[in-house]
């Protein structure tokens, strides 16, 4: 077992290592639907007649209003969920990080750059998909941009720290598959995607504000006191990076 510490090592050699990772992960055929899908859905969404339309039953919002930021979350919860624990798994499972352990490269340098282009990734995609929304199609920014901003760091902070969690217990990538595609649909149905929270019974509505990016959503839409989702993300954050740094193996 390892700590997550950044290990000691010059900081060209850790940009030159961030950036090997980020040629390595975007030859991935996957990565285009990564970031690829959710711009998509955000023009495909942003043309459809009825989601120009305010909706009572949205608060007076449109459809588009609604699932801009579904989408933003669609890119972390992509990478954090799915590319993250896969790519660590397939590293363990094919003895990679046996043989760093061996090279003047530290494994966990390897584990820090991975972390960083992904991070990087999500923070760019989201930022598009949120640009889109504003300038093609009107959706207006939020009454707190500071607010939904800090929630929405703190999520992507949340959804890695469940991916290295992953990652610290899959040994293959079909496992870190069958936990990870879950834990990324339940909190695509937190946000909306499958069904508007707004419409959602009471109740459902108060659950998904307990799942990371429903808290998100919640923050973004101004629905319940900011102070609850950032203390439910902050939960996430240090209590699944806690777990994943004591359960962590590189082998």
């Amino acid at each position: 077992m390892t700590s997550f510490l950044l290990p000691a090592m010059p900081r060209r050699g850790f940009r030159t290592l961030t950036a090997t990772q980020a040629r390595l992960l975007l030859r991935e055929p996957a990565s285009l639907v990564w970031l690829g899908l959710p711009v998509l859905l955000v023009v495909v969404f942003g043309n459809i007649p009825a989601f120009q339309t305010p909706a009572a039953t949205l608060g007076g919002k449109r459809v588009i209003d609604v699932y801009v930021p579904t989408l933003a979350a669609m890119v972390p919860l992509f990478l954090a969920c799915t590319a993250l624990p896969a790519t660590m798994a397939g590293w363990r499972e094919k003895d990679v990080l046996r043989r760093l352990s061996v090279s003047p490269v530290p494994a966990s340098g390897m584990l820090a750059g991975l972390v960083t282009v992904i991070a990087g990734l999500a923070l760019a995609g989201s930022a598009a998909i949120v640009a889109i929304g504003a300038i093609a199609f009107h959706v207006s920014t939020p009454a707190s941009p500071g607010a939904v901003l800090s929630s929405f760091l703190l999520g992507g902070a949340a959804v890695l720290a469940l991916g290295l969690l992953i990652a610290a217990r899959a040994r293959t990538q079909g496992a870190a598959s069958a936990m990870g595609v879950p834990l990324m649909i339940l909190n695509f149905f937190a946000t909306g995607l499958y069904f508007p929270v707004a419409q959602m019974p009471h109740l459902m509505q108060q659950v998904c504000q307990f799942i990371p990016f429903g808290a998100v959503t919640a923050a973004w839409s101004g629905q319940g006191p900011l102070w609850q989702h950032l203390l439910v993300l902050a939960g996430y954050t240090v209590g699944a990076g806690a777990l994943a740094a004591r359960t962590f193996r590189w082998e």
